[in-house]
């Protein structure tokens, strides 16, 4: 008897993290934006920090851990840079929430601070954003270029081989 009653207590347990968990991580905003239920952590030395999406032409790409107040130069040295050929003038900023303007989507030229060291144009990274640095055409068409290349030696090879048989 005592057996059962254990096993319906886990499962009651169970159930209702479950579903404490669905409805923490199925808010919405007043405009219906699916938002993330974790803002900021706060870690044992009382340091606040947040959840950043990086994607794209970088060292670590991924979801990363930082500090509040970040800036893109920190949080671009975070992920390990950008990786060569990335495209510094087009990068993406793509907010979880609507800024009070509406706008979702910024497009920041990091080539700017590189040039003039000048951080005033950044925007406040916030959390759950999402930043996006492209790759440029040219480094794209020469990664594809190394594999073709490797692509037509085994061919030649082939051809090579197939003639000596």
């Amino acid at each position: 008897m005592k057996v059962k009653a254990l096993i319906i207590t886990i499962i009651l347990n169970y159930l209702n993290l479950v579903f404490a968990k669905e409805q923490l991580t199925n808010t919405q905003d007043k405009n219906g934006h699916q938002i993330s239920s974790e803002k900021y952590i706060t870690d044992s030395d009382g340091n606040i920090r947040m959840n950043i999406n990086i994607w794209g032409h970088v060292a670590q790409p991924g979801s990363h851990l930082v500090f509040e107040g970040i800036d893109m130069v920190t949080l671009l040295s975070t992920v390990g840079g950008p990786n060569s050929g990335a495209r510094l003038d087009r990068i993406k900023l793509i907010r979880e929430v609507p800024e009070e303007d509406g706008e979702l989507v910024f497009t920041i030229n990091f080539n700017e601070f590189l040039n003039s060291g000048n951080r005033s144009g950044f925007i406040k990274i916030k959390p759950n954003d999402t930043i996006i640095i492209p790759q440029k055409l040219s480094s794209i068409l020469l990664a594809s270029a190394s594999g073709i290349n490797t692509l037509l030696g085994l061919v030649t090879l082939y051809i090579q081989i197939s003639r000596l048989l």
